[in-house]
């Protein structure tokens, strides 16, 4: 079927990966769009939906993105998970929030539905940013629901599990915006735009980094710390840009056994099959095994499971070795010999070689 259009880079990145693999990657229907592609091999065919499985069940997907009830299961069994509360219908819920900014004196904001980092505010320090905050977060909610939970110091790693398996693990550097007095945010953006590693989504290229836009989330994110697009930043204001990257290095041969463990199970006790698992910590706690314990969180914590998982951080690193994780995930799909299977989980409790 002729499209009018390239496929996104996910697609292509499935597409390329099944040919390589004698798969045949095709759209669905004569309806373009980049939601599903059917794949066939030897007479067999399953429907995907990007990077979701034919086998993933709508419960587990619902589970996974409700943050709250994700985390008090997996805490549950012993995770690293942090503490967080709920902001809801309930009144009472509000002076909570306050009381936990109180405690924990640096916290950030997420919708407990959030996606892509949709209404997420880092680094809040006080009531009035935090009112602004919930607000943001609630309205970017699916039940109008907030979720707070401590800043954690360090950096973001992504670990990749594949039918039950570990297969690679990514740090995600983000980019900050850091105020002179005299460079507004719109510049700075700009700025970051001028790397040639990134592609705008409209003209899609297999590289790693997106162009980021300055208006939508950016500008709300800015909001809520008082501060606009087009005006200066004010010396020592900093903010992280949380929906996008600035680096992805392959840490898949550095990470502790233990993590690539700890991030499968997470994904089998959701039911997960495909995933994507957010850690958050110094990337030196990431090569020691994970802490035990009911404070282990404080050094270095499992954030969420994401059901759609960016796998092209994997394949397309901007620093590090490439991984065949789009092989692995049509492999898995179709079922063929050697594929990740849940009878795999970790195998020897280590991340599998490429």
């Amino acid at each position: 079927m002729p499209r009018s259009r390239p496929w996104s880079r996910t697609n292509r990145l499935i597409i390329e990966a099944a040919a390589r693999l004698g798969v045949v990657a095709e759209p669905l229907t004569e309806t373009e769009t980049e939601f599903f592609l059917r794949l066939t091999h030897c007479g067999r065919s399953v429907i995907i939906s990007k990077t979701r499985s034919p086998f993933l069940s709508q419960v587990s997907q619902t589970l996974s993105n409700n943050k709250r009830i994700s985390r008090e299961l997996l805490g549950a069994q012993g995770l690293p998970v942090p503490p967080d509360h709920l902001v809801d219908d309930d009144p009472r819920s509000e002076s909570g929030a306050a009381a936990f900014l109180a405690r924990h004196g640096l916290v950030t904001v997420k919708p407990n539905w959030g996606n892509r980092a949709a209404g997420l505010t880092v680094r809040v320090e006080d009531a009035a940013t935090l009112a602004r905050a919930i607000t943001r977060a609630q309205a970017n909610d699916l039940d109008e629901e907030a979720l707070i939970e401590p800043y954690l110091p360090g950096t973001n790693l992504r670990i990749a599990v594949i039918g039950g398996r570990a297969l690679a693990a990514a740090e995600i550097r983000r980019p900050w915006l850091r105020g002179d007095g005299r460079t507004s945010a719109v510049a700075m953006v700009t700025e970051l735009n001028r790397d040639a590693r990134r592609a705008d989504w409209r003209a899609p290229r297999l590289v790693t980094l997106d162009q980021i836009e300055a208006t939508g989330g950016l500008a709300e994110h800015l909001s809520v710390y008082g501060r606009g697009l087009h005006e200066p930043l004010p010396e020592g204001f900093c903010l992280e840009i949380v929906s996008e990257e600035i680096e992805v290095i392959d840490r898949t041969d550095e990470v502790d056994p233990g993590w690539c463990s700890l991030a499968a199970r997470a994904c089998g006790l959701l039911g997960v099959d495909v995933g994507g698992v957010d850690l958050r910590g110094p990337i030196e706690c990431f090569r020691d095994p994970p802490g035990t314990g009911p404070d282990a969180w404080r050094h270095s914590a499992l954030l969420e499971i994401n059901v759609l998982p960016a796998l092209h951080l994997h394949a397309l690193p901007t620093k590090g070795r490439a991984r065949p994780v789009f092989e692995a995930f049509v492999a898995y799909c179709m079922s063929l010999p050697g594929a990740p299977g849940p009878a795999g989980v970790v195998h020897g409790g280590r991340l599998l070689p490429a």
